[in-house]
């Protein structure tokens, strides 16, 4: 009998084996064609122990479950890699940012203040600035998954200090936080920008508000079953944490604009 070795770690293999057992690969390797990739692509989604779509309906279902199976109790071959579904998630917060633009028009402010200006100074101050934040406003809107990544460590460093007695560290709450987010970004992405990109300015505030209310809704809902928490008490301290996280975020990105608006 033929002696076979695996693709992947060139382990001894007996020729029964469907699957290495040192590293999992499957023995059946063929070439890659058209029908082959198209099925990967779908099989990757709808698998049904721990496809992309199974995970957003637990996401949508479970969440404190899949964060307590994932994080706490080590199931993590039982579901789809949550950091490739965020990314994938983000790849659709780019591309819809892209049709929607939700940022447009956030110059306004500094237009109204150029037509309300009573010196050629100032006027001519304002445009630049009307400019510049156009300009801040294009590139928030193709780098909405890098306003993400800087996010989520500012969002768990809320949750670490509020909940440091419960036992998580600070990179559990981090992951948690991250595979939380791959649902709420999807709902962003798919809701809540081709509203800003399609309502007037005057209500984006509005829309923004609403996001951020089922944001924190939402993670109150997950983090009550993830930690175990109970009471009116306990509950409202997740709210703390969100507050408290984004501060640390609003702080940080103002910061950043204060600097490019006005020394860049």
């Amino acid at each position: 009998m033929t002696a076979l070795n695996c693709s992947n770690c060139s382990s001894p293999l007996d020729p029964t084996f469907k699957h290495c057992p040192f590293c999992g690969q499957s023995t059946a390797i063929h070439r890659f064609n058209l029908k082959h990739l198209i099925h990967e692509f779908f099989h990757a989604f709808t698998h049904t122990d721990k496809g992309a779509l199974i995970l957003l309906r637990d996401l949508v279902v479970r969440p404190a479950t899949v964060l307590r199976e994932y994080i706490v109790e080590g199931k993590r071959k039982k579901y789809f890699n949550p950091f490739t579904l965020l990314l994938l998630v983000l790849g659709i917060t780019v591309f819809m940012s892209s049709i929607f633009h939700p940022m447009q028009g956030a110059e306004s402010v500094y237009k109204e203040q150029m037509a309300l200006a009573k010196t050629e100074k100032k006027k001519a101050f304002m445009a630049t600035m009307a400019d510049k934040q156009a300009k801040l406003n294009e590139w928030l809107e193709k780098k909405m998954n890098l306003i993400v990544f800087i996010t989520a460590p500012l969002m768990a460093l809320g949750f670490w200090l509020v909940f440091k007695g419960k036992g998580y560290n600070y990179a559990e709450h981090l992951v948690a936080y991250l595979i939380l987010t791959s649902f709420l970004s999807l709902i962003s992405s798919l809701l809540f920008l081709p509203l800003l990109g399609v309502l007037p300015p005057e209500s984006k505030l509005w829309i923004g508000l609403a996001n951020l209310l089922f944001q924190v809704i939402y993670i109150c809902y997950a983090y009550k079953g993830f930690l175990k928490l109970k009471g009116f008490g306990d509950i409202f301290m997740v709210v703390v944490a969100n507050v408290l996280g984004m501060l640390f975020w609003f702080t940080v990105l103002m910061i950043a604009m204060l600097v490019y608006l006005i020394f860049l």
